[in-house]
């Protein structure tokens, strides 16, 4: 049985006086500290039961039933063709681009020199 965190520091404060110089001061604290046990219903054991260990995790790996790794792996090959293919595209698209603003560029400058 697990002591309130409360009752736990009540306790603690209590059998710090157990190191006291004075005879009297110990006594009274063992009292005190045995007294405090007996109305949380508690006994020396259960307070000085180590806490449980957390439970195990057992972590099992489950079956893949009817997937068939090799088409699952072909698909996935297929969608990035796909993928690869039109960023392709897009890059394509993107040196046109860049080349006809900077064919633009080039001639709005060769303008410019004419003219001056």
């Amino acid at each position: 049985m697990a002591i309130d965190p409360r009752d736990k520091e009540r306790l603690i404060r209590i059998l710090k006086l157990l190191g006291s110089d004075q005879v009297g001061e110990r006594a009274s604290a063992a009292l005190a500290a045995n007294r405090l046990l007996e109305s949380l219903g508690l006994s020396w054991e259960d307070v000085l039961e180590p806490p449980p260990s957390p439970e195990r995790v057992v972590v099992r790996r489950v079956r893949d039933w009817d997937i068939d790794h090799k088409d699952a792996a072909e698909a996935r090959i297929r969608q990035l063709k796909d993928t690869v293919t039109r960023q392709e595209r897009q890059l394509r698209a993107l040196r046109t681009r860049i080349n006809s603003l900077t064919d633009r560029e080039r001639k709005r400058r060769e303008g410019e020199d004419v003219e001056l």
